[in-house]
């Protein structure tokens, strides 16, 4: 979709018993239909009409009553028009029928969504979690409405009675598609959960940034590694998982993420779809929750991101101890007296742009990271080197000298991580230690 005029339908629900789980109200409508423009821009297109349409109560056959209909016809040249995006989920009869109204192509914001997801994906496993994405909205997309999908004749013999429908085929096909897609999730999966393992083994922790989309999460990323990640002024300008260490004194390590940004009404098939890649929060020790200080409805937008962590499976204790907002933008807006978000124990302002405020992030995170590890003083027999090198190479050694008393023992002071503590006490169980 490359090059396309799109004319923008927008519309303000003023019952909200209809809106189920989307967000169309007039309150937090403005940044809703920036945010839409953003999506239909992101397709590399351009926003040729866009017309607001107040609805009551939504048609069940066509979203829109006819006398809407028949004035966007009347009022808007459409032959100048190759897209038609509705700003809201249709079922698959309104989608239907409206592309019959209007003779165009029409998608929803899930379509949307999707189809920005598809560009982005760069990745094998992007790849194959879009497909898996759009093929179950698909699913469901797959009406009664041309010829092809009479029934085939079927059978073995002359005469043979009626056959499979073409639908029935074609879902039968997705099916099969969608198991083939998810059996290679499954795969992906686990390479993923031994990978968490090996990195916990590792005794380092992780910090994974999450936030809304466009809020600044790549640009920290990349002051925070020295890694060059996309940065761009565009929602889902990076979709795949990126990961990289973060060094500190003392021969401190963390593994710092860059996950794929939230939006509203993100698509269940989406969040179902990248289940893999969301599971990396889940081994997570801290969430870095990034918020975007210039955007007006960032109140709204932080507080979606944590009911979709709810969604896919944290829980209240889980957030309590794990989130730390970063508020990102500060050169644009420092202002957040009358923000409310839940879980402040712990946050940060920034500005990756200018770079303000990264040199505090990263002394709050070795803050939170020194928490993790012990002093301890270490009796080793002068006659064993293999446990010397052992803690030089697992731990940080900043005394080491002879006993004075028996000179056949060093004291070694160091600072271990509890993980590398359990890990010597069960390799060399009988070396004498006390804790400082």
């Amino acid at each position: 979709m490359n090059n396309y005029n799109i004319f923008l339908l927008l519309p303000i629900f003023k019952n909200l018993k209809f809106l189920q789980n989307e967000i169309f109200n007039q309150e937090n409508f403005i940044s809703r239909s920036a945010e839409t423009r953003s999506l239909g821009e992101a397709l590399n297109s351009k926003i040729f009409y866009e017309k607001i349409i107040n609805i009551s109560i939504p048609k069940s056959s066509l979203f829109f009553s006819s006398t809407v209909i028949n004035e966007i016809i009347s009022n808007f040249n459409l032959d100048l028009i190759d897209l038609i995006i509705v700003d809201c989920s249709l079922s698959p009869v309104q989608h239907r029928n409206l592309e019959k109204a209007f003779n165009k192509k029409i998608i929803d914001r899930t379509q949307l969504i999707i189809e920005i997801f598809g560009l982005r994906a760069k990745t094998k496993e992007g790849k194959l979690q879009v497909e898996l994405a759009n093929l179950s909205f698909q699913k469901t997309r797959l009406v009664r409405s041309w010829t092809h999908l009479e029934r085939q004749r079927g059978g073995l013999s002359k005469v043979g009675g009626p056959g499979e429908s073409q639908l029935e085929l074609d879902k039968r096909i997705i099916d099969t598609k969608i198991k083939q897609i998810k059996n290679l999730l499954i795969t992906v999966k686990k390479t993923r959960e031994l990978q968490r393992r090996r990195r916990k083994i590792n005794s380092k922790l992780i910090f994974s940034l999450v936030g809304y989309t466009n809020s600044g999460k790549s640009s920290i990323f990349n002051n925070l590694t020295k890694a060059e990640v996309l940065v761009k002024d565009m929602v889902f300008a990076t979709l795949d998982t990126k990961m990289s260490l973060v060094n500190f004194p003392e021969k401190k390590q963390i593994i710092l993420t860059d996950t794929v940004g939230f939006i509203s009404a993100l698509p269940t098939e989406l969040i179902t779809a990248f289940n893999a890649s969301l599971e990396e929060l889940f081994s997570a020790d801290f969430l870095l929750l990034v918020h975007d200080l210039s955007n007006e409805n960032v109140e709204n937008q932080a507080n979606l991101v944590i009911q979709t962590l709810f969604q896919i499976g944290f829980s209240e204790q889980d957030l309590e101890t794990k989130i730390i907002h970063v508020f990102n933008k500060q050169d644009l807006n420092s202002d957040t007296t009358d923000i409310k978000i839940k879980y402040m124990d712990k946050f940060i302002y920034t500005s990756a742009v200018e770079k303000n405020g990264l040199a505090g992030l990263k002394q709050l995170i070795f803050n939170l990271l020194e928490k993790n590890f012990l002093n301890i003083n270490f009796s080793i027999p002068l006659n064993n080197q293999s446990i010397n090198s052992w803690l030089y190479k697992n731990s940080y050694v900043y005394d080491n000298k002879i006993c004075q008393i028996d000179f056949e023992i060093n004291k070694i002071k160091v600072k271990i991580s509890s993980v590398n503590l359990n890990k010597f006490k069960s390799k060399f169980p009988h070396i004498n230690f006390n804790f400082i």
